[in-house]
């Protein structure tokens, strides 16, 4: 049986050694300082036999000293076995040839700007994807710089986790803004490359120039010094400047500014040629706002330049299993221990002891258990049951670190972890957006940690890349309906105000009626004004009639827009339903209900107020029309008034119609026309003095119901801002 030890990162010191024979698990020797206490615990427990077989008048021992060191001899074997050794090493090369490069990028503020579709930090950052399609051999680092300079990536074979470390590429990445390119020449030549690699080892640097602070001379120097090839690219529009568009953390849009107004930048490479014109290996590509290949360029840079340096320190040892050979005489020196008793040897029931003791021990007990949790997770993934997959997988990641699982056990456990996020993901995205992006956060933490125990797991970089693509689509997605779910508040905040402007208005004509028609019943009933017809009375009044009916006809014709914008709004905020399940309400469902009933009132109301006999009518009518408007806003603002009048909610019938007999009876009863109220000429009689404590209280009970409104107003003005 063979076991592979990579020598750049295996799970034991020893597999670097490069010995004849290894414990690949030395920390398990650790558990031979036991062999101590065990025999001191065996020679006790044979002591105290003896003394009490003594004690007991028996003269034959029941036990033999070598059963004891038969059993110390096994467990000395199985420790040593557990320690995994092996022996006869074999190094199996790798020979892999090819430059360096590191690719440089500038993640300076003035990179946003958008001269370069879609922004000259993408077309850099789209260039790198596209050279890295053109390489196999080379080894490749990425640095991000601006003020300062941070190392992304080392170099490496593995191209995919070298896309995946550009995606987090951005212009908080570095710890303070500017441009400074000699931090990032300083930080690749004494961080990145390596001494033993010189004239293999290039640098790729894309910017827009305009740098502060960096000295040519010293920059030349190191990068001679050291070396280094060095490719210039400059992006960006060098003739006109562009504004820089930059996103807050709350997502709004903005143009970065100065005390003196908005910063426009373009393309400076005043730096950059001089800096190329005097390095002895330079080489400067002003590429614009056109479209370029990086690639390509990089290709005619290298041209001519030498290109099979082998890498020296690569390799995989491979270690011939010598655990078996210390297992077998373990176990049958157990064995001969239990048989070997004070009568000789004994193969009763000691065989089944002996099998008991070797299932017994935890870490086979464990490994199996993991084992079958694996397959059984395996099942469910396939079966589409996704979050016991997760669970069972869960599982088998907490005991890895008491099994000691190598390196690509552990990997194939975070890759298929991986695999059940990413499946929750875009299971839970239907309903939650938000959910589903959590979900694929951990997939991608889950593969990159794959990637970090078994960096040649390819299978790891393509799930990295894809995920990275499908978090960005969650996030436009979360963005979008943030986006709309802000315009819907907006509309619906706008509602509100509109529906209160008219229960205001319909306040305030109600009321000036109520007044005009009290003032009318005073003049009428002054004993030192001539009588007046009811023709004449009418021909009086006439205009004010006439300017209270177009008034409520205006406010019925508010209600009609409201009520159409009303249903627009709730369409838009009704959830979709799927087939064959029951319609969701929206939450202007009931709203609508009511709102549906005010323009049939309001259009009643001006029908009464043509008319001053049946002003008390109209009155009636507006009030329901007011009490429908005040239910509308207090469902829009999901607070019911806790002091809302018992009578009003009393006048809605069983079929949820308002009935406002009570209203009308009591509040027309004095102006319907009589038995005995009509002359023989069948004209209109004046109407009786009213009795004045009637109208003091029909006063108080209108400022009762003023003040009970503005109350209302005022505890829910406060919540709409907070809802919508």
């Amino acid at each position: 049986m063979l076991t592979q030890c990579l020598n750049s990162g295996g799970d034991s010191v020893a597999c670097s050694t490069m010995s004849d024979f290894i414990f690949q698990s030395a920390w398990v020797l650790a558990l031979l300082l036991l062999a101590l206490p065990l025999w001191w615990l065996l020679t006790y427990a044979r002591t105290r036999r003896a003394e009490l077989i003594d004690t007991m008048g028996g003269g034959m021992s029941t036990h033999r000293v070598l059963r004891d060191h038969l059993r110390i001899v096994a467990f000395i074997l199985l420790v040593l076995a557990l320690a995994r050794p092996g022996y006869a090493p074999e190094k199996l090369s790798i020979s892999r040839t090819g430059r360096d490069v590191v690719f440089a990028i500038d993640v300076s503020q003035s990179m946003l700007a958008e001269d370069a579709l879609p922004s000259r930090l993408e077309v850099c950052k789209q260039a790198v994807r596209d050279t890295l399609r053109t390489f196999s051999n080379e080894r490749v680092g990425l640095v991000v710089y601006a003020g300062s300079a941070t190392i992304l990536c080392p170099l490496t074979y593995d191209y995919d986790f070298v896309r995946y470390m550009l995606e987090q590429a951005h212009t908080r990445t570095v710890d303070f803004g500017g441009t400074t390119l000699q931090s990032a020449v300083e930080k690749v030549a004494d961080q990145v490359f390596m001494a033993d690699r010189v004239g293999m080892q290039d640098l790729v640097v894309l910017t827009d120039g305009g740098d502060r602070g960096s000295q040519i001379p010293a920059m030349v120097e190191l990068l001679n010094d050291s070396g280094v090839g060095l490719l210039l690219v400059g992006v960006g529009n060098s003739k006109e400047g562009v504004p820089i568009p930059i996103v807050d953390e709350e997502g709004v849009r903005s143009l970065l500014r100065s005390n003196e107004g908005i910063i426009y930048t373009k393309l400076v490479d005043v730096t950059l040629r001089e800096l190329a014109r005097l390095s002895s290996d330079a080489e400067y590509a002003p590429v614009g706002t056109k479209v370029f290949d990086l690639g390509q360029i990089y290709a005619g840079y290298v041209v001519g330049r030498d290109m099979s340096s082998p890498v020296e320190g690569e390799g995989i040892m491979i270690y011939q299993q010598a655990a078996v050979f210390l297992v077998i005489p373990a176990l049958l020196l157990l064995l001969l221990s239990e048989c070997w008793g004070a009568h000789g040897l004994r193969f009763g029931h000691s065989l089944v002891m002996i099998a008991l003791l070797a299932m017994s021990l935890p870490e086979s007990r464990a490994a199996a258990a993991s084992d079958a949790q694996f397959t059984e997770a395996s099942k469910l993934y396939i079966d589409g049951a996704y979050a016991g997959a997760l669970e069972l997988f869960d599982e088998v990641a907490n005991k890895a670190d008491i099994l000691s699982f190598v390196a690509v056990d552990l990997a194939a456990i975070e890759f298929n972890r991986g695999l059940c996020f990413l499946a929750l993901s875009k299971t839970e995205s239907e309903g939650s957006p938000q959910l589903g992006l959590s979900h694929a956060q951990q997939a991608q933490l889950a593969f990159l940690a794959a990637k970090r125990y078994a960096p040649d797991l390819v299978r790891s970089g393509i799930r990295l890349e894809s995920t990275a693509e499908w978090v960005n689509q969650l996030q436009l997605r979360i963005a979008a309906e943030d986006e709309a779910q802000e315009e819907l508040q907006l509309l619906l905040k706008q509602l509100v105000e509109r529906l209160q402007a008219l229960l205001a208005e319909q306040q305030d004509l109600r009321q000036t009626v109520v007044d005009d028609d009290m003032n009318h019943r005073h003049s009428e009933n002054k004993q030192d004004l001539p009588r007046v017809t009811p023709t004449e009375n009418n021909n009086v009044a006439g205009s004010s009639r006439f300017v209270y009916q177009e008034l409520q006809l205006e406010l019925n014709s508010e209600a009609k827009r409201i009520l159409v914008r009303m249903k627009i709004l709730n369409t838009k905020m009704t959830p979709a339903t799927k087939e064959g399940m029951p319609k969701m309400e929206g939450l202007l469902t009931e709203p609508l209900k009511l709102m549906e009933k005010v323009p049939a009132v309001m259009q009643q109301a001006s029908g009464l107020l043509a008319n001053r006999t049946s002003w008390a009518a109209a009155d009636a009518e507006q009030r329901i029309a007011e009490y429908l408007i005040e239910e509308i806003l207090s469902l829009l603002n999901k607070s019911s008034s806790e002091e809302s009048d018992e009578d009003q909610m009393d006048e809605w019938d069983e079929d949820g119609e308002y009935d406002y007999s009570d209203a009308m009876d009591e509040s027309i009863m004095s102006s319907m026309p009589m038995e005995g109220d009509l002359a023989a000429g069948g004209e209109m009689q004046a109407l009786p003095v009213p009795n004045y404590s009637a109208e003091e209280i029909l006063m108080q009970e209108q400022g009762s119901l003023q003040f009970r409104q503005q109350q209302r107003a005022k505890a829910n003005a406060g919540k709409v801002k907070e809802d919508y």
